[in-house]
Order: structure tokens, then sequence, then C-alpha cells
């Protein structure tokens, strides 16, 4: 259903692990996933986002819930490895695992907001997302997902001994949604938990829209292949 892509370590790993009983490999250093991690989102709150469905939700024997094609209230979230430049031309651990991305129905855009290269990173990941096969990556819906503001926005960290790159949260912001083709820009803390119950049910309500309207846009092409089909029957009557 969503598919994870950022730069490497920006902290899809961490994000999944939150979300769902998935277990992959954290560390902090870059390239620590390298192969896709699967995990399955359960909402806590089912019946405000999917409605009174609760009791058809079905789990194995671990406790872990089952994803069918039947059970639409479960989200399966794809961990890619971290793409860097010129993955699309197979630079990197992510370029052979951008298919399964394809089978996705939305992605999720992680950005660090402790990167001083963030809004760089953004743009090349989305030129990666275009220069990848026929460049169908870069219509998918996306929804970007700033992580780390816990440690971002810190005038100095004394642990660290690092200056923020960005004075506070909003002129971030600003700079984001000049760049970015759409409004859809959430901000969490993967590590602290911050802002994720929130992502989650806004992703999965947006998931299931996508899924709507992909559904109805492939029945109307349907028809029309019908009608067309009907159209030419006719014709080889007459003639």
């Amino acid at each position: 259903d969503v598919a994870l892509v950022a730069v490497p370590n920006a902290g899809k790993s961490t994000l999944l692990s939150k979300v769902t009983r998935a277990k992959p490999k954290i560390a902090d250093y870059p390239f620590t996933t390298v192969v896709p991690n699967l995990g399955v989102w359960v909402p806590s709150n089912i019946g405000d986002i999917y409605g009174d469905e609760e009791d058809n939700f079905s789990f194995d024997h671990n406790g872990d819930p089952i994803p069918s094609s039947s059970n639409s209230k479960s989200l399966i979230l794809c961990d890619v490895p971290g793409l860097i430049a010129g993955a699309s031309e197979g630079i990197g651990l992510g370029h052979a695992f951008l298919r399964h991305v394809e089978r996705c129905h939305v992605i999720l855009h992680l950005l660090d907001a402790t990167s001083k290269n963030v809004l760089d990173e953004y743009a090349m990941i989305n030129r990666e997302l275009l220069n990848y096969g026929t460049g169908r990556l870069a219509t998918m819906p996306q929804v970007v997902v700033v992580n780390k503001v816990d440690v971002a926005f810190n005038e100095y960290d004394d642990a660290t001994g690092k200056q923020g790159v960005f004075e506070n949260q909003a002129q971030l912001e600003t700079q984001l949604q000049e760049i970015m083709p759409h409004s859809r820009l959430m901000w969490i803390s993967a590590k602290e938990g911050e802002g994720v119950d929130d992502l989650m049910s806004r992703v999965a309500m947006f998931v299931k829209k996508v899924k709507e309207t992909t559904a109805a846009e492939e029945r109307k092409m349907l028809e029309q292949i019908e009608s067309e089909d009907q159209e030419n029957i006719y014709d080889i009557y007459e003639d």
C-alpha cells in the first residue's frame, strides 16, 4: 500500500518499526537497509477510520495482523533501501528494489530535517523516481514527511555539538512549500513517536481515497472498452 522512500539514514526503518511489528536493522549510519522490509500497520481506532468493521479483522497465532485483499483496514508498508543520486541508473542499493514501489498506491517520502542538504535531497529523490523506468513513479501520489523534528531545530545541541540548519520549522516549511507540487506535508519524530499516530491515520485515509479513485478509473476504462467492443460487433453485422 505504502512505499517508504528516502535517502539513507533518514529514519525509514525507525518509522516502520514504530508503526508495525517489523524489526528492521536500525543503526546510526547509512545503508543499514539492504533489502526491502515489509510491515503491516493496524489502526488503533479502526472504527473512526473505516467504520464499524473491526470484528472482521483477523490475526495469526502470533497476534500479527493478516493482510489480504478483502482486509482494507490494514496498510502494508514497504521500506525500500535508501536512494542516492544515480539510483535510477543502477547506482547504490535502491535501484534493484524500485520495482517494488511501483506496486504500491502511495509514496511516503521521508526527509531528514537535520540534514543541511534536505531540500536538495528532496529534489534528488523525485528526480530519480522520474528517471526510473517509464517515469510512472513520479506520477504516484506522495506524502512528504519531515522526520527528526525533535532535534532538528535546536539552536545548539550540547550532546552533538551541532548547530541546527534551520532556525525553526516554519523556515523549512516555507522553503519546502516553494518546491512541492502539492500540500501533503507532515512533521514527525519517528524515534520519539511524535506525530506518528496522526500521520498514519491521515495516510490510511489518503490511501483509501487513492484506491477508490483508481478503482473508479479502472471501471470507467473497462466500460469504455466493452462499449467499443459492442460497437465493433454491430459494425461487423452491418458489413
